[in-house]
């Protein structure tokens, strides 16, 4: 019981150490190559947090291992625990913050006092937050997936923070792209983030639902002129479902006549029986998550059978970073045109 009573409170901890900057200036900050200690005085002023706070927090950031406080010198110094902490942290961005308010309501939920459609959403920001902050380890194999494929105009479906389609449109010369997404918080941080890359000519971002797009291409002109579609972690929403009295998959492949290709990466559940001994991160809060909104998950083996229904062809897959996610490039038939 204290393993998950405390696993609770660490999770909060590395949570505020992420939300507040200090993460990132203690593990990718000025001078946090050298791996050397940090005077907390300047962490506190580098970071705008109260020293009568963050010595707290510092101090069961070190019970839990994820950076090292000495208290006589008050310095603080990494820890290859929390360089891992650093580098997975979008999961605690998009669990805590995302999902947080879904998850602190499971009770609400339960005993209908509470409902979706009463208030207990999840982030969007937050959520979009989180997986841009994957991204760090998440792209290189993403380049290496999409290296070989040539576009000119890339759709974006479940943009979220744009951090896929601005590195795509920035590595590609000439190309423009478009990124979709239902959530207004996500759309906001998106343009911010097309604005900050200074690709606000070449990139447009359009806040729509994925089922209007794909029951009705022709009113979104630029997304049906996408000669590379991508869509990420949003797909698991509507696979299995229909639109039109068609397959949702095969709608989707319908909705964008011109593309050759289609890179989609997305969270899976474990095959009936072959549950692992150990939890994977992140995979308790996203199967609880979706099980509560009810949506089903689908394991990899059905996810491929679903492509190949839908007429799509499994160009290659790649583990993307986590046991139960997968990155697949999938032919469309228009591919060898």
């Amino acid at each position: 019981m204290a393993d998950l009573l405390n696993g609770f409170i660490g999770t909060y901890v590395l949570y505020s150490l992420i939300r507040t900057g200090v993460l990132d200036h203690l593990y990718d900050g000025p001078g946090a190559a050298g791996g050397g200690a940090v005077p907390v005085a300047r962490l506190a002023a580098d970071t705008g947090t109260d020293p009568d706070v963050l010595v707290p927090l510092l101090r069961s950031a070190d019970r839990a291992g994820l950076l090292a406080h000495d208290p006589a010198r008050a310095e603080v110094a990494p820890t290859s625990r929390g360089r891992h902490a650093h580098r997975v942290r979008g999961y605690f961005t998009a669990t805590v913050g995302g999902f947080g308010d879904v998850f602190r309501s499971l009770d609400s939920l339960a005993l209908g006092r509470d409902s979706f459609a009463s208030g207990a959403l999840q982030d969007g920001h937050l959520t979009a937050l989180g997986c841009a902050q994957n991204w760090t380890f998440q792209k290189p194999l993403f380049d290496e997936a999409t290296a070989g494929l040539a576009f000119t105009h890339a759709a974006d479906i479940g943009c979220g923070a744009a951090t896929r389609l601005i590195h795509l449109v920035e590595s590609r010369p000439g190309t423009t792209g478009i990124g979709v997404d239902v959530n207004a918080e996500a759309c906001q941080l998106a343009r911010q983030n097309v604005k900050r890359a200074g690709l606000d000519d070449r990139i447009t971002i359009v806040q729509a639902d994925m089922l209007d797009v794909v029951s009705d291409p022709a009113a979104y002109p630029q997304v049906a002129e996408a000669d590379l579609v991508t869509s990420y972690f949003i797909l698991h929403h509507f696979v299995g479902g229909e639109v039109g009295g068609r397959p949702f998959l095969t709608a989707f492949r319908e909705a964008f006549p011109a593309a050759r290709h289609v890179v989609v990466a997305d969270g899976f559940t474990e095959e009936p029986g072959e549950r692992a001994p150990v939890t994977p991160l992140f995979t308790l809060a996203y199967e609880l998550f979706h099980d509560v909104m009810g949506i089903g998950l689908q394991t990899h083996a059905a996810q491929r059978r679903h492509f190949a229904d839908a007429g799509f062809t499994v160009l290659s897959e790649i583990e993307f970073g986590h046991p139960l996610e997968w990155l697949f490039v999938l032919g469309s038939p228009r591919e060898g045109e």
